[in-house]
């Protein structure tokens, strides 16, 4: 009769770890992994912001012509809309509003004319454009 009762207990401890074992083996290394998989795409996002700043450098010194700078800066804006909708879908995708045509649109933050059409980035500072 001992035994049985040894066993039960056994079977109780059992039962009451199991879940707190879980929690801490399992349950934290997929957050990691989330969380590793976005910080990767924020410091994607923050290397193609530099380029592009860079590249508004490059311009000024006179070392692009204005035909280079738009067709560079063209496609790090396009990687940069590709990459924050990566960024938007993360884990939970939200849903996309429709977007009409629209005239030109004007920087913010400096002014300039945007005519690159569904540009979500300033070609002349990298600012990201208000919808």
């Amino acid at each position: 009769m001992d035994f049985l009762l040894i066993f039960f207990y056994i079977l109780l401890v059992g039962l009451l770890v199991s879940p707190f074992l879980y929690v801490a083996f399992v349950v934290e290394h997929k957050e990691l992994e989330t969380e590793t998989e976005r910080s990767e795409l924020f410091d994607r996002r923050a290397i193609l912001l530099d380029n592009l700043k860079d590249l508004k450098i490059e311009f000024d010194t006179g070392k692009l012509t204005e035909q280079e700078f738009k067709s560079i800066s063209a496609g790090l804006i396009q990687e940069l809309e590709e990459q924050d909708k990566k960024i938007e879908l993360g884990p939970i995708a939200k849903p996309q509003p429709i977007q009409t045509a629209s005239t030109a649109k004007f920087c913010h933050n400096c002014g300039f004319k945007i005519e690159i059409s569904g540009a979500k980035f300033c070609p002349e500072c990298g600012t990201k454009l208000i919808a």
